[in-house]
This record gives structure tokens, sequence and C-alpha cells, in this order.
């Protein structure tokens, strides 16, 4: 009896694992041809709707008309298997045809669909059957990654910003104002970098973030606030500021026109090897009684052919003019001009009650004989 039952058994599990066999060999003719691409298209391809792939359980009802590069959107439609090819804005994207199916797709938006005025808003799926075209909108707002210098004020040149998305650019303001700033020129190289160049007006603001408007929306140039020297007490921008002179040891603080952050000059100095110079300015008369409303020293240094640290020096500190103190390190890169905007508060500095007479950079050593270029050393109020 047990044989009889082995047997029956033995036989319904080779039948099973034929029927199975049978079906996965039926679907998988019925999903993809000989390239792998789904089969299931059989009529004209239309579009209904495009949503995010985050949580389908959460997007899956709504629709959207528009989206950033790199999100992952799912396009629903009719007739929409085995799709050939997908074009946002003319772009073909790619896309992986295994997530197609004949009322889905999933794809991810490229970052290198364009954006300027050639585009035309359109997002087109093409089938065996046709082609399904939908309105839709790369949302690319301007970013900013860098600018030549962080400066502003009179005779103080242009400023140019490096990102992307600027070439439809119609608006750049002064944020939380309608004070317009200048847009000189735009430009984008053959690999997409981009550039705008702006002239900003007088204004008796102290710092200003920007705010750049272009067809995708605005932002803000959070990470950037730009500084006013014109309301700046200014130590050095194209000369020495009024009372303040050089009080460096060693070599001095000589005004030169070889390099400059921003304008046209800037004080060099040498820093002979194994001597641990300083560079420094004094105001001997009537010398700068403290002010709450000074909230930052800013200046910019352009580094020699090697790193090196600086200690900012003062002699209305408490650990006094000429000594170290961890906190008022700061590290300078070779060979490029590093800009440094300190809050005050966070320095062994300057304190209610005292009076700024000398104040610098000192180093430990060099090595070798270096020679650094300062500029724009500004005392500025938020």
């Amino acid at each position: 009896m047990k044989k009889t039952i082995d047997f029956i058994f033995s036989k319904l599990t080779a039948l099973m694992l034929l029927v199975t066999l049978v079906s996965v060999t039926m679907l998988s003719s019925c999903i993809e041809d000989e390239t792998g691409i789904p089969k299931f298209s059989t009529g004209t391809p239309s579009i209904t709707k495009v949503y995010l792939l985050d949580t389908i359980a959460r997007y899956k009802d709504s629709s959207i008309v528009g989206a950033e590069p790199y999100k992952l959107l799912v396009i629903n439609g009719q007739n929409i298997g085995g799709v050939v090819n997908a074009y946002f804005n003319g772009y073909n994207s790619a896309f992986n045809p295994t997530y197609n199916t004949d009322t889905h797709l999933i794809i991810t938006l490229p970052g290198g669909v364009p954006t300027d005025s050639t585009a035309d808003n359109k997002l087109r799926l093409v089938t065996s059957h046709g082609e399904a075209v939908f309105n839709f909108k790369v949302i690319a707002k301007p970013a900013v990654y860098s600018t030549d210098k962080i400066t502003f004020g009179s005779d103080r040149g242009d400023i140019t910003l490096t990102g992307k998305n600027f070439s439809d650019v119609t608006s750049v303001v002064f944020s939380k104002t309608t004070t317009a700033v200048k847009i000189i020129s735009k430009t984008k190289d053959k690999v997409g970098n981009e550039t705008i160049v702006l002239r900003f007006p007088s204004t008796n603001i102290s710092q200003t973030t920007l705010d750049i408007t272009n067809s995708s929306g605005v932002v803000t140039t959070r990470g950037l606030e730009f500084v006013n020297a014109d309301v700046a007490l200014q130590i050095f921008t194209e000369d020495f500021g009024k009372d303040f002179g050089n009080n460096s040891w060693g070599d001095p603080l000589i005004v030169n026109s070889d390099q400059a952050y921003a304008g046209k000059k800037s004080l060099v100095k040498t820093f002979a090897a194994g001597n641990w110079h300083m560079a420094a300015f004094s105001n001997w008369w009537p010398s700068v009684e403290y002010s709450a409303d000074y909230k930052y020293l800013t200046f910019a240094i352009k580094g020699g052919e090697n790193a090196i640290s600086f200690w900012i020096q003062s002699d209305a500190s408490k650990v006094g003019f000429g000594n170290y103190l961890d906190k008022n390190k700061i590290d300078v890169a070779p060979k490029v001009w590093n800009y440094y905007k300190i809050a005050l508060a966070d320095l062994d500095f300057w304190y209610p009650g005292t009076t700024l007479k000398q104040f610098g950079w000192r180093l430990k050593g060099p090595d070798k004989t270096e020679t650094l270029y300062f500029d724009d050393v500004m005392f500025i109020k938020k």
C-alpha cells in the first residue's frame, strides 16, 4: 500500500512540475520576444498620467505635470508595452524594459534633459504601434555651485557665478527686496558648464543673498551671502583703510597689482623660511573702539607653494598679540584664493571695553620661504 501511495505522489509531483514549466514558458512567450522587450502593446499608445515612484500607495492616485531631474517616475497609460524610445524635451532617455508593461513604464528623469528655450516641455513614448505625447515640464531651477568672489561694492568688478540652469534666468534680486542685480552675460560650454555674470548695484545692505528666477521657479543662494564692502569697516581693499598701516614682523605688507581677490590690488608679503613672522596691521590713533555692530572679520588669502596654517592675532584678545590659540587657527590652501568670514564671537579677538590697535596673522615656520597675498580685509555688520 505504501509503494502505491509513493507512486501516486511521485506522479502528481511530476505533473505539477510539468504544468508549472508550461505556464512559465507560456507567460514568458507572452511577455517577451527574442529581444527581451515586453510585447503587450496591440494598439495606439496613450499616456493618462505621470506620478512619482516613491511609495506607490502614496502617489499612484496623484498626477504630476512636471518633475526635477533624477526623480523616479511612473508613466501610466494604454498600449505602452514594448516602448522603443522615451523622450523628455526631445532627449532620448534610457530605461529598463523589465519595468515596462502595457499600462506602466518606470523611468528615471535624466539630468541631461534640456531645459532652456529649446525645450518643448513634452514627454513622448514611441512603440511599434505609434507614439504618445504628454505635456510635461522638466523642473530645473537655477543651481549655484561657486562664485569667483563674495564681496561687492564700488570699483570691485562684476561677480561670476558658476552652476547650471542659467540660460533662461530672467531676474536676479537681493533677497527680501525688489533691488535688481544686473545680468551682464550668460554662458554654457559644450559639456554643460554654465556661468552668469552679475553687476551689483549700490546699496546700504551689509550682507545679502540673491533670489534667482528662471522658468522653473526661484532659488535663494542660501550658502552664499555676499558682503558689501562699501558699508564695512575697511582695513584693506584697494589700499590701506583710513588710519591703518603695515605692522608686520619681518617683510612688510606691500600694496601690489599682480594679484587681487576683488578689485585690482592686494597686499603681498614674503615669509622667510624658519622665521615665525606675522602679517599685521596697526591703527595707533585713533584706534578702533569695540562696537557690537561688527559681527564678522572677513579676508581673503592667496596661498603660497605649500599649505600653511595661520593664527589670527589681536591686541584686544585675552591671549595677547603674537600668541597662539587653537580657536584662532585657520588653514590656507596653496596657490588659490581662500576666502574667510569668521564670526568675531568665535574668536579670542575683540571684547567689550577694549580698543583695537593691532591685529593680523602669525605662522609657525614656514619650512620654505613663501609669498602670500592678502585682500578684502574688513569688519562687517550683520
